[in-house]
């Protein structure tokens, strides 16, 4: 129950009116982004793809924006983490620096995918000025993530994979 919580929660913070000028507002539907990475990487049998989705289509909703964009980002997100769960086990440094590049690479198609609906260029520095500020806000949020998953130190069962 506490991943789709705490994704649940960060989507209503995220969708609350903070008074913030709209530049800035663009960290805030970043932070569940976060969560979806911890969760993905500590407990993925606590995440199906569905929440992800229904989270982004709930922010949407609650933003009134277009529907479908904070669901496929929060898809790509996932998606990011997936790719990267293979190298979670390297230790924390490992897990932050994929942190940091899933931020990155989700604001970047958040970026393309706003510059594709409105068939023009659109402006980077609010994407960047967003993941930058969702990078400084992830390690009290992974604080209370980690507090949320029983303080574990890891997976209390490996992973197993086909491959190589």
């Amino acid at each position: 129950m506490a991943p789709i919580g705490s994704i649940a929660l960060l989507v209503l913070l995220a969708a609350l009116p903070w008074g913030l000028p709209s530049q800035d507002r663009f960290f805030l539907p970043l932070l569940p982004v976060i969560a979806i990475h911890y969760w993905t990487l500590r407990q993925p049998e606590s995440l199906p793809e569905w929440s992800v989705f229904l989270a982004g289509l709930a922010l949407d909703i609650l933003t009134h924006g277009p529907l479908g964009y904070w669901s496929l980002i929060y898809l790509i997100a996932y998606v990011f983490a997936v790719f990267s769960a293979p190298l979670s086990s390297h230790g924390a440094t490992v897990r932050l620096a994929l942190l940091a590049a899933a931020l990155a690479g989700v604001a970047a198609a958040a970026w393309a995918t706003a510059s594709v609906y409105f068939f023009e260029f659109a402006d980077w520095r609010p994407y960047g000025l967003g993941a930058a500020l969702a990078a400084l806000c992830a390690i009290p949020l992974l604080a209370a993530l980690r507090l949320l998953d029983g303080g574990r130190r890891g997976r209390s069962n490996p992973r197993l994979t086909r491959g190589l």
